[in-house]
């Protein structure tokens, strides 16, 4: 263990260290230009460990100095190595390199020469192994891999070990994790040179590289396993692999599906999404004829002739549409043919008498409307064939006998009843006046004419009933009715009996009977409505039972390939005799009960109900869509209180932000870019014409966009996914829809809808040109080398590119979409998804550039390496280059050294520590006074920011002398937690509560919402506001800045509450997510410093809350508590001294740091200390120790601080010299730990006394008087002491 005197001398010396150094200055030189001198540093440290290591044993047997010759001849070779120490990224670099080259060779050596060993053991050729413990242990390994890779495994880790300690450069330097943690590893450091010690300290550094290795190693092994293994690992029989793939499965996009299952589903989807699509198309194009006709603000009183006249065609059209005679033919395909033609000359006559005598207007209005109920119709038919086709015999010709007939009734169903649901009492469908008084007049007569006496009250209640327990149909079943059903009482010979009826029900419903109940229950005859919603249900039948059929038959396909017989699903038969248990003996088997309500029934019995599948099938089968809080009471408060405000705090913050919606479409380019794409023109133009947005020159390229819709690729934007789940979760637009008046909320849905096209277009268009380049790309690669592909083929494997290397919600797995349900996170989905596909894009380059395929001639090409190379250049571009680059450009424009982005980084919000700044400094002033967050637009900052989260660590641990890999492990573990902080940090919603609950009316920045001693108003006033905030539309913050930048700094109202000013160009950047942020110490200086002694405060009571607890307390704990309490206030006031020093770099006046501190209490000595970088620790009060020996006497006990204190006063002195610059709080060891026996206090306390009467010597300085001109730094304890009695006596 280095003594404190030694790390005294050393802190000490290193503010000179410069003054010796001759050396050129590289505190300017590039980040890449540093890292590719640690390339070269790296390799030349590589032959100098190995000639140090050698100079080191001639050392230690001649007690000769050779080592040293031998690194200064290596280290003046080249300037590589203090080019690569200019940057934490060079240093970093250059020990990789230094250590990765040996380590990789040696570990691919060892395990080849235990394979060859291995095998020869195995022939009789090698060494035996006689010893019976090896034989029984070289036996199990055996077992658990016949070909040695065990063996092979162990050989490589130790030669990696072996390699590491003989070919390290430095390994004091360098350092190991036992720095950090302690233990056998720890280097021993001097500044005497000791062969001895260094061969030691490099079997250290061998020994834990071995460890390292194995452990990295045994961790990509894992890893390789999930990911080539796949299914093989959830059926294997060995139970280690099945509970991996299981936990994998969390984060896989398939869950626990199989791969078939999966992919059958993502068709499935996109079959339904283009369904849904033309659908929007036809009704929006329909909508637009109808307004060519009718004007919306002529139609907005229900009073005005032209909105009876609208509403009059609108039921005509909607008639026409669903006129006519479906045929079905023999193989289930149907087709609609003609429509009525009674009721189309019917239909152009009135659309005639309302246009007038205006030909052109007309066909026009003919052509668009008769156009799109076509366009709607012949889809229908498709969707209905995808039906027909699937039903055989009996069912198929019942079919083909009612389809006709029923087709109507069921698609042309549409209720305001319905639609307007409820879960709020009171708020649900309230049938018009009219509808209700004659429906009861119809309930009355009923009655009368059998003899029942109804009153008008019964009546109502009636009516009421009848709303209340209106229920749709469920599915398509064609021996059932497939009208709407309700209660309703029925009049028999003076009794009412009450029962379920459907509309259709011809004998107790008649037309005019019908008439009444269509108006009670809203029916609607808008062809809009019935084009959305009937195509809905219809997709959703036609598409999921396509799905099912699909599976039942990939399952066959499975079990006819596999030679097992393993398939997805299994019939009760191969259940019970066994053919299913047997092959998969380690499965629980289920029956599958699929649609037990009966809502996806569809003219036949589904084909996989009743037969039986894995959890996981039956699972993803069965329904899961129902709410898992569920309906009661707690479900819906946490709804209410947590849920409703997530989502509507997340839709202000993205659809409704102008301001995001920018970033949105800027940030997405990064997608094309990390593939490397650039898209050109003809892709720019097929994806902004195929953009499904209400601009101009959008929508003309609506069939490609459905077959990218069945493809995959589009509307699956990540973020919105989210929140489109969670508004779903929560019933939020049906909710609302009930509350606010109809003309708001249809306001509110139309804003939401435009917010939600916009936001999937800014997603789509990046999508779209990605699939164009990406698979015109793929097919003249193809053409090329003489491989043949069709144009489908191209077309899915783009499509596979895109949807597994750009974000896309239908990836995203199970578990990562549920944690949207938890209080923390925002669009939790989103950075899984850049961990997916930014890991895909890698994975996908390098199997590019190695597939090798036989082509038309016969001959084995790589059509792909090109297309692979752009791929990977593209993806070290966007995550690396260009961010680096452009940080290396700032610095260069403004001049900015890494001490001062190291200073910055210490003033900017704690979101931008760790991300990548662009540093802006003022041409008048010469400060460095603005940054750019670079990362808040670059969406692959997750998979950036660990590393630049390393970086800063290693670079805050660069003055110390412990080396660089206890720095490397702290910012390891730091990394971790930024890694995981978008799934743990709290969301909007929740931030805004825990400032209020948690953290006491402040924010997270330290930004006061209320104060304790205010008014009860003002509290409330402001905890409104505060909340209100957080729910807030339209980017406020960002527009409420622009527009205090727009007002003359001389105005008063020029400065927001905090007394800042905006800049309108800094604001302007913003738009983009390149906002130019102010960065202002003598501000923050103040949060700084309330840090400070709060810290200092709880330092503190680390030993007050041991040592007056109440209880016995021993020397030994009192002891422990001071350390550990001296500790802690070490590490806080040597953050706060480099908070100090940063705010100087900064341009804080000096004179203003010291006014702060002297305003803020901070007491003379200790600013003089902070200010030489001098460590004053805890000096407990007389009161404290006197409370201790009360404490004492009430037990009947000694004082234990008594016993303690000379020891404590030992400690006291030692740390008074203790500089602020040691790397680590200093070790000692507390002498009431160690038996009595062993060693006694009072022979501690001699050495104690001894290592501090050293201390006392006079500084060797050759100036005379009692302090003279000796820096507080250099000054012994006596020194000190006698100076700061001048302090506190104002001699000085």
């Amino acid at each position: 263990m280095v003594s404190l005197l030694d790390k005294v001398n050393t802190a000490n010396s290193t503010g000179n260290s410069a003054e010796k150094n001759d050396a050129e200055d590289y505190s300017n030189i590039s980040v890449l230009q540093s890292m590719l001198a640690g390339v070269g540093s790296g390799l030349i440290a590589i032959p100098k460990g190995f000639a140090s290591l050698g100079a080191s044993l001639m050392d230690l047997g001649a007690d000769t100095n050779k080592a040293a010759e031998v690194e200064k001849y290596f280290d003046d070779l080249t300037t590589f190595d203090e080019q690569a120490e200019a940057t934490t990224a060079g240093k970093i670099t250059e020990t990789l390199v230094n250590l990765g080259f040996p380590a990789v060779g040696a570990y691919s050596a060892g395990a080849n020469l235990a394979s060859k060993a291995f095998m020869a053991g195995k022939a009789g050729k090698y060494f035996k192994l006689t010893e019976p413990n090896l034989v029984k242990g070289a036996k199990e390994a055996t077992k658990l891999n016949a070909r040695g890779k065990t063996a092979q495994f162990f050989a490589g880790t130790a030669a990696s070990g072996v390699a590491e300690g003989v070919f390290v450069g430095d390994v004091e330097q360098i350092g190991t994790f036992g720095d950090l943690l302690g233990g056998p590893t720890e280097i021993e450091r001097s500044d005497d040179y000791d062969p001895t010690r260094e061969l030691i300290n490099r079997v250290k550094f061998g020994t834990e590289g071995a460890l390292f290795s194995g452990i990295l190693g045994g961790v990509g092994k894992t890893i390789k396993l999930l990911g080539q293994r796949g299914a093989k690992n959830r059926f294997s029989n060995n139970a280690l692999e099945r509970n991996l793939d299981k936990i994998a499965s969390f984060a896989r996009a398939r869950g626990g599906k199989t791969q078939e299952f999966f992919d059958l589903e993502r068709k499935q989807i996109g079959l339904r999404a283009a369904d849904i699509q033309l659908a929007k198309q036809t009704s929006r194009e329909l909508d637009k004829s109808i307004d060519a006709i009718f004007p919306a603000w002529k139609t907005i009183s229900d009073r005005s002739p032209l909105y009876k006249d609208r509403k009059e065609v609108l039921e005509q059209i909607n008639d026409t549409m669903l006129s006519g005679k479906p045929t079905v033919n023999k193989a289930g395909r149907v087709k609609f043919g003609d429509i009525d033609p009674t009721k189309k000359t019917k239909l152009i006559k009135r659309l005639k008498q309302i246009i007038g005598d205006n030909p052109e207007k007309l066909k026009e209005a003919q052509d668009a409307i008769f156009g799109n109920v076509t366009a709607i119709r012949t889809g229908w038919g498709e969707m209905f064939s995808a039906l027909g086709t699937r039903i055989t015999g009996k069912q198929l010709k019942e079919f083909q006998g009612v389809f006709g007939n029923k087709f109507k009734d069921w698609m042309g169903q549409t209720y305001e009843v319905y639609q307007n649901k409820s879960i709020i009492p009171f708020f649900g469908w309230k049938p018009a006046a009219e509808a209700v008084k004659n429906t009861k007049k119809m309930f009355i007569d009923q009655a009368k004419k059998n003899g029942v006496k109804l009153t008008d009250m019964q009546a109502e209640n009636y009516v009421n009933q009848a709303v209340k327990t209106f229920r749709m149909p469920k599915g398509l079943k064609l021996n059932k009715p497939l009208s709407p059903g309700f209660k309703m009482p029925m009049f028999r010979k003076g009794t009412t009996l009450e029962d379920m009826v459907n509309l259709d029900n011809s004998r107790l419903i008649n037309k005019k009977t019908r008439e009444n109940f269509d108006a009670l229950f809203g029916k609607t005859q808008n062809p809009m409505e019935t084009i959305l919603s009937g195509t809905t249900k219809l997709s959703l039948l036609t598409r999921r039972n396509q799905f099912f059929n699909d599976l039942l038959a990939e399952s066959d396909k499975l079990g006819a390939k596999s030679s097992t017989g393993r398939k997805m699903f299994y019939t009760a038969d191969e259940v019970q005799k066994g053919t299913a248990l047997k092959e998969l003996n380690t499965e629980k088997f289920r029956q599958i009960n699929l649609d037990p309500s009966g809502k996806l029934q569809a003219g036949s019995t589904n084909p996989l109900n009743g037969m039986y599948a894995i959890d996981e099938i039956a699972e993803a089968l069965e329904e899961t869509n129902k709410n898992l809080l569920g309906d009661g009471l707690l479900g819906q408060i946490y709804s209410g209180l947590v849920l409703y405000p997530k989502a509507t705090s997340q839709m202000a913050k993205t659809i409704l932000s102008p301001i995001t919606h920018i970033r949105n479409f800027v940030s997405a380019g990064a997608f094309a870019t990390a593939n490397g794409i650039i898209p050109d023109a003809e892709a720019i133009k097929f994806s902004y014409q195929a953009l499904q947005a209400p601009l101009k020159g959008m929508r003309k390229q609506n069939k490609r966009y459905r077959r990218l819709l069945e493809l995959g690729v589009v509307n699956s934007n990540v973020r919105l996914g989210d929140l489109r789940s969670l508004i779903g979760d929560t019933n939020l637009v049906q909710n609302a829809s009930t509350i606010a008046p109809r003309w708001l909320s249809r306001f509110a849905s139309k804003a939401r809808g435009l917010g939600e096209d916009l936001y999937t277009a800014e997603d789509d268009f990046w999508k779209m040109a990605s699939f164009s380049v990406e698979s015109r790309r793929l097919g003249k690669a193809y053409e090329k080398f003489g491989v043949k592909r069709s144009v489908n083929e191209i077309e899915e494997e783009a499509a596979d590119i895109i949807r597994n290397n750009i974000p896309n919600y239908d990836y995203v797995s199970d578990f990562v979409k549920g944690l949207r349900k938890l209080p923390l996170g925002n669009f939790v989905s989103f950075p899984a998804e850049i961990m997916r596909t930014g890991t895909n894009i890698a994975r996908r380059g390098l199997k590019e550039i190695n597939m090798t395929v036989k082509n038309d001639k016969g001959e084995m090409v790589k059509p792909l390496a090109r297309i692979g190379y752009q791929r990977l250049v593209g993806m070290a571009a966007t995550t690396a280059a260009i961010p680096a680059g452009t940080v290396a450009a700032f610095k260069a424009i403004h001049n900015v050294s890494q001490d001062e982005i190291e200073a910055l980084r210490r003033y900017v919000a704690d979101w931008s520590k760790n991300s990548t700044l662009l540093p802006i400094r003022d041409e008048e002033t010469g400060k460095l006074d603005k940054y750019v967050d670079f990362s808040h637009a670059n969406p692959y900052d997750i998979l950036i920011r660990p590393f630049q989260t390393i970086t800063n660590a290693v670079a805050a641990g660069r003055t110390d002398e412990d080396g660089m890999m206890d720095d490397f492990a702290k910012g390891m573990f730091t990394a971790g937690k930024e890694i995981a902080s978008p799934f743990i940090t709290e969301s909007i919603w929740t931030e805004a509560i825990s400032d209020l609950l948690i953290r006491g009316g402040r924010t997270r920045e330290g930004f006061e919402v209320f104060n304790d001693q205010d008014s009860d108003g003002n509290k409330v006033t402001k905890i409104m506001a505060h909340l209100v905030k957080s729910q807030a539309p339209l980017s406020y913050p960002t527009l409420k800045r622009l527009k205090l930048s727009l007002k003359n700094k001389d105005d008063p109202d020029s400065f927001d509450p905090q007394g800042r000013q905006f800049e309108f160009g800094d604001e302007l950047w913003g738009f983009v997510g390149a906002r130019n942020v102010k960065v202002d110490p003598n501000r923050t200086f103040k949060y700084k410093v309330s840090d400070f002694q709060r810290g200092s405060r709880d330092s503190k009571r680390l030993f007050t809350k041991e040592a007056l607890r109440g209880g016995v307390v021993t020397p030994e704990q009192i002891v422990d508590a001071y350390l550990n309490s001296n500790r802690a206030l070490f590490n806080v006031k040597k953050e706060f001294k480099l908070d100090i020093d940063a705010a100087k770099t900064l341009g804080m006046n000096p004179d203003n740091i010291f006014s702060t501190l002297n305003d803020r209490n901070i007491s003379k000595k200790e600013r003089f200390a902070l200010e030489e970088g001098i460590f004053r620790p805890y000096d407990i009060s007389r009161d404290l120790v006197t409370a201790m020996g009360e404490n004492a006497a009430n037990l009947g006990v000694s004082n234990p601080y008594d016993q303690a204190e000379s020891v404590i006063s030992a400690i006291y002195d030692m740390l008074s010299i203790a500089p602020l610059s040691l790397g680590e709080f200093p070790e000692f060891e507390n002498p009431f730990s160690t038996p009595q026996e062993e060693l006694p206090v009072s022979s501690v306390l001699t050495n104690l006394e001894q290592v501090n009467a050293q201390l006392l010597q006079p500084v060797t300085t050759g100036t005379t008087g009692t302090t003279g001109t000796i820096p507080y730094s250099q000054m012994n304890l006596a020194q000190r002491r006698e100076y700061d009695k001048s302090v506190n006596e104002g001699n000085i």
